[in-house]
C-alpha cells in the first residue's frame, strides 16, 4: 500500500479560509472526507493520533486550533503526532480540503501522569551491579541518573526499572536515584549509597519458608516470618515481626558477622512500618551490634514505611547487625533493605605506613619492625584476652621512673614527605596501681630533629591516644616514651601511622 507525506508550511491564504468558516460542523455532513474513528479518546502530548475513515486522499492540510502540523496517509489511515508542547485541555483538529471544506474533531489533550517511585531493590550497590526501581509511570523514560551521573537502563517499562550503577561516583556517600520522564521527574526515597552493603541477603530474598538465609534469630523466633503480601513487602520478600514485649532484645534478628574495621564509622539503616491497628500504635525498636554491644536510640515506627537509620563507630571486627523489635508486646512490623555501609570510608583515605603496628609479629618478647631504645626489660609481649585490644598480641611496658625515654620502644622509620601532616595514634591502658596510671608521650626518630609530643594521662580503660604532627624529615619513626612513671604496667596496642589521602 503505497504511503503519502504531507506537510506544507504556514501558507497565511489557507489559515484565513479556514478560520473565515462560521458554518457547524454539520454544514458539512456531505464532505467527501469522513472520519469513522480515532484511536483513544485522550492523548498525551507527544502521542501519534490515528484516524480511520473515508477519502483522505483530499486531505491538504491538518491544523491542531491554530498551528499547522504534519501528517502522513495510508490509504483510509490518517495520521499525525501531537506535538510535545501540545496544551493541555480540549483540542480541535481541523481537516482541510480544497473548495475551503473542513472537517473538524475534538480531541482531550491530557498531561502525561508524574512518575512515582515505590521502592528499590536495594538500598546500596557498587559500580556495576544493577538496581531495580517501582513504581508507577516509569514509561515515556528520558533518563535515571545516581548522584547526577547517568546510569544504564537494562530494562524498562511503567512499573518497574532495572539500571545499571554507573562509573564515576565516591562510594560509600548517598546518591540520589533520580527518574525523568516525559511527565516530570522523580526521586527515589530514603538514602541510596553507591557501595557494598556489607549485610548479606539484607533485603531478606533468599531463605526457605520463614528462615532468612544470612540471619539467625536470636530471641523470639516464632514471632519472626516471612511475607510477599501486598501491603507487606515493601519489596519482593520482607520480614514480619511480632513483638514479644517487655525487652527489645526479646525479639531479635541478627545479621551474619560482617567485615567492619575498629573505629571506623557505618551507616545502618532498614525500611520499616507497623501492622496498623496493633498494640503500641507502633511503639518503638532500637538497633544494636555483636559482640561488645553497641546500641543505637529507640525509634518511634509509625504505620507508614519509613527508613530509619543509625551511626555508629564499630568497636568489634567483625560485627553483627542485630534488630531489636521485642519492646512493645504484639506490635507487628515489617521490615526490608537492611543496609550497613561504611560511611567513614568514603573519599580517598588515609594510608596507613606503620609496618606491625598491631606487635602481631616477632618471636617472644621481640616485635618485627620494633626497636627497644631504653628499659629493654621492661617491654614484653602479652597474649591475655584482658591486655590485648585486638589480635592475639600487644606491647605490655613497665615504666622505668624519672623520664619519658627511660622505657622507650620505637618503629622503623618508613618514607615521609618534609612539610606534611601525619597522625600518629596508639590505643592504651594502665593495670591498676602506681600512678594511677601516670603519663605517657609520643616522639619521632628518623633523619630530621625530634618532636615531642604533650604528655598524656593514661587510665585503666583502653584509650585511643593520638598525636597530630607535621614532618620535618623524609624518614620517621614513631617512639613510645613511657618511662616517667615508676613501675605503671601499661598495654599497648594498634599502633598507627596515617599518611594524608591520596588526591586523585
Amino acid at each position: 500500500m503505497s504511503k503519502a507525506f504531507k506537510y506544507i508550511g504556514n501558507f497565511l491564504a489557507v489559515v484565513a479560509i479556514v478560520f473565515a468558516l462560521s458554518c457547524e460542523e454539520d454544514d458539512f455532513s456531505d464532505s467527501i472526507v469522513t472520519v469513522a474513528s480515532i484511536t483513544s479518546d485522550n492523548f498525551y502530548p507527544g502521542d501519534q493520533v490515528t484516524m480511520e475513515g473515508d477519502n483522505f486522499d483530499a486531505v491538504l492540510f491538518v491544523f491542531l486550533e491554530n498551528n499547522q502540523i504534519p501528517f502522513q496517509l495510508d490509504g483510509e489511515t490518517l495520521t499525525f503526532t501531537l506535538p510535545a508542547n501540545a496544551a493541555i485541555g480540549t483540542g480541535l483538529v481541523t481537516l482541510v480540503m480544497p473548495d475551503g471544506y473542513v472537517v473538524e474533531r475534538n480531541i482531550e489533550v491530557v498531561a502525561r501522569p508524574f512518575p512515582i517511585i515505590i521502592a528499590l531493590s536495594t538500598n546500596a550497590a557498587p559500580e556495576g551491579e544493577d538496581v531495580t526501581i517501582r513504581g508507577t509511570s516509569l514509561d515515556n523514560l528520558q533518563s535515571v541518573t545516581i548522584g547526577e551521573i547517568e546510569a544504564s537502563v537494562v530494562s524498562s517499562s511503567a512499573t518497574e526499572l532495572t539500571i545499571t550503577v554507573p562509573a564515576g561516583i565516591e562510594e560509600n556517600l548517598e546518591a540520589p536515584i533520580k527518574v525523568v520522564t516525559s511527565g516530570g521527574e522523580a526521586t527515589a526515597p530514603g538514602k541510596f549509597y553507591v557501595g557494598e552493603n556489607l549485610l548479606l541477603n539484607g533485603g531478606f530474598e533468599l531463605g526457605d519458608g520463614d528462615d532468612f538465609t544470612n540471619w539467625s534469630k536470636f530471641n523470639g523466633g516464632d514471632g519472626m516470618t516471612s511475607t510477599t503480601a501486598d501491603g507487606e513487602a515493601y519489596y519482593g520478600r520482607s520480614l514480619r515481626a511480632v513483638g514479644v514485649g517487655g525487652d527489645a532484645w526479646r525479639t531479635q534478628l541478627a545479621s551474619d558477622p560482617a567485615a567492619t574495621q575498629v573505629d571506623v564509622e557505618y551507616t545502618l539503616s532498614m525500611w520499616i512500618k507497623a501492622q496498623p491497628g496493633t498494640p503500641g500504635d507502633g511503639g518503638n525498636i532500637r538497633f544494636s551490634t555483636n559482640p561488645d554491644a553497641l546500641y543505637s536510640g529507640n525509634y518511634d515506627i509509625t504505620t507508614e514505611w519509613q527508613q530509619i537509620e543509625w551511626v555508629f563507630t564499630a568497636n568489634a571486627n567483625p560485627a553483627r547487625a542485630v534488630l531489636d523489635l521485642g519492646v512493645v508486646a504484639d506490635a507487628v512490623y515489617f521490615v526490608d533493605n537492611v543496609t550497613l555501609v561504611a560511611t567513614g570510608l568514603s573519599g580517598p583515605q588515609p594510608t596507613e605506613i606503620l609496618l606491625n603496628g598491631g606487635f602481631e609479629e616477632g618471636d617472644g618478647d621481640d616485635f618485627t619492625n620494633w626497636s627497644k631504645f631504653n628499659g629493654a626489660d621492661l617491654l614484653t609481649a602479652t597474649t591475655e584476652a584482658d591486655e590485648v585490644r585486638s589480635g592475639s598480641r600487644a606491647l605490655r611496658a613497665v615504666g622505668f621512673g624519672g623520664d619519658a625515654w627511660r622505657t622507650q620502644l620505637a618503629s622503623d622509620a618508613v618514607a615521609t614527605e618534609d612539610g606534611v601532616e601525619y597522625t600518629a595514634s596508639l590505643w592504651i591502658k594502665a593495670a591498676p596501681g602506681p600512678g594511677n596510671g601516670g603519663v605517657i608521650r609520643m616522639s619521632t626518630t628518623g633523619n630530621g630533629d625530634a618532636q615531642y609530643q604533650g604528655d598524656v594521662t593514661v587510665t585503666t580503660e583502653w584509650q585511643k591516644v593520638e598525636w597530630i604532627f607535621t614532618a620535618n624529615s623524609t624518614q620517621t619513626g614513631i617512639v613510645l616514651d613511657l618511662g616517667a612513671t615508676l613501675d605503671a604496667v601499661y598495654f599497648i596496642d594498634d599502633v598507627s601511622l596515617l599518611a594524608p589521602p591520596q588526591e586523585e
